[in-house]
């Protein structure tokens, strides 16, 4: 018997409602029903998979063969069981609420008989609101060079992979990971491959997202997902040597999947798991997060990593806190300035102490450093007799200097100040860059007495109310 030219691996676990849109669009294939095996792969399935199965391979016979799992195993077993059964040249991975184009099949399998390409990758398209990153389709490309085009952001298996090399390098899906288990194996054939195909020319691939926004990702655990993570790291560490390459591929593993488990999900662990998965996430971090990567991180992912890095849980955790509950990070430091019986008074607040350490308050260049505390007092004797002192205060967000402002007080007002039997009007203004300037004028008084007799001569009627 002749081999199909592509085998179509499918792992079904309680998608029966989706069945039936998933075998429409094979059956649609333009490909010769001869080239075509389907291997649908029932996994423990509770809600009458299996039987819809049954009655779609009953109407289907000699392509699509349904395999049944009596327990439930995950994704990984059931595609490595279905590569067991593949006979064709290619096998493609197709999930059973996906739906493929009608062309799909027939154009990937004719570009890599062409272009000798042993993975190509097609066009995929969001239903239902799914996000699909548009970096990768903006144009074809037939011999794409590992990792470029964005292709480290493409790592599921939905694509067309030549057989011959899957079974040369004995490629399999890891069954010890209960989810991220397709990551190892796309990016080990990304890795091996002569060459990768990009095609943007058609709607190959369309990815749901189901109407309960329920995937196997989003229900696993948050420790899973980091074993996960590290096991693509491990794939990246084992094919390149430190550089750019392996920078490439890691980036998107420490500063997507690892920092994104850091989120809502993280707060509703009990203490001592959020303390291991720091511990569990620090180590991969403190292996694998370079200078390159670090370069690249916005600063919820930079914060994020100073705290895996550190081991900092509880920081960790406060910062997750405030990040869900007011939509972004919290200003460093926040701080005002008032007038206090002894001289001025800044007072600093820190949302996040563990992460900001007491800030440090300057009083211009020529007296340098006043304190390192969270509330200062500037004796009124330092601003004088200089005309402008300048109150500046230096902060660090997780070991990066930021800049932290300084807000006068409503009642931080025009004050006369004696000092060395000379009196001074201090007024203090903001500064351009959220600093504090005090101006100081020494007030003559014989020229005050000057003017008020001046004014009396002038203005008669104004006697008794002069100040």
């Amino acid at each position: 018997m002749t081999p199909p030219l592509v085998t179509v691996i499918t792992p079904v676990h309680d998608t029966r409602d989706y069945l039936d849109a998933w075998h429409a669009s094979l059956r649609a294939q333009t490909l010769d029903p001869v080239e075509l095996q389907v291997v649908a792969v029932d996994d423990g399935s509770t809600d009458g998979s299996g039987a819809e199965l049954a009655r779609l391979a009953a109407a289907w016979p000699g392509t699509l063969t349904v395999l049944t799992l009596p327990d439930r195993g995950g994704p990984a077993r059931a595609r490595n069981a279905a590569l067991r059964e593949a006979r064709g040249r290619y096998v493609f991975f197709l999930d059973s609420d996906d739906r493929l184009g009608p062309e799909a099949l027939a154009r990937l399998t004719a570009a890599a008989d062409r272009t000798g390409s042993d993975v190509v990758v097609g066009r995929v398209v969001g239903v239902n609101g799914r996000w699909v990153s548009p970096e990768l389709f903006r144009q074809t490309d037939e011999d794409v060079r590992f990792p470029g085009a964005s292709l480290v952001w493409s790592l599921s298996p939905a694509k067309l992979f030549r057989r011959e090399l899957v079974e040369r390098h004995g490629l399999r899906f890891p069954e010890d990971l209960p989810v991220y288990s397709d990551t190892p194996f796309v990016l080990e054939a990304f890795f091996r491959a002569r060459r990768i195909s990009v095609l943007a020319d058609y709607d190959y691939y369309y990815l749901l997202a189901r109407d309960d926004r329920s995937n196997i990702t989003t229900r696993s655990r948050l420790a899973d997902r980091l074993r996960g993570t590290a096991a693509g790291v491990a794939v990246a560490t084992r094919f390149a040597v430190p550089g750019p390459v392996r920078d490439e591929v890691n980036d998107r593993y420490i500063r997507s999947d690892l920092v994104n488990l850091f989120g809502r999900d993280f707060l509703l662990l009990e203490a001592e798991e959020r303390a291991g998965l720091v511990q569990a996430a620090g180590e991969l971090v403190r292996s694998h997060l370079t200078d390159a990567i670090r370069a690249r991180c916005d600063e919820p992912q930079r914060l994020k990593l100073h705290c895996l890095q550190g081991g900092f849980t509880d920081e960790l955790t406060a910062l997750v806190r405030h990040e869900c509950e007011h939509g972004g990070l919290p200003e460093p430091v926040t701080a005002t300035a008032s007038w206090s019986a002894d001289g001025l008074r800044v007072h600093t607040s820190r949302a996040l102490p563990g992460l900001v350490p007491e800030p440090v308050t300057w009083l211009s260049d020529t007296v340098g450093r006043v304190a390192t505390a969270d509330e200062t007092v500037i004796p009124l004797r330092e601003l004088l007799p200089r005309q402008r002192s300048t109150v500046r205060l230096e902060a660090s967000f997780a070991g990066r200097s930021v800049p932290a402002q300084i807000t006068p007080d409503a009642a931080l007002t025009q004050r006369k100040v004696w000092l060395g039997g000379h009196c001074y009007r201090l007024t203090p203004k903001p500064g351009p860059n959220g600093e504090l300037e005090v101006w100081a004028a020494r007030i003559s008084f014989r020229r005050v007495i000057k003017l008020r007799i001046q004014r009396q001569l002038h203005y008669p009627g104004a006697r008794g109310t002069a100040r």
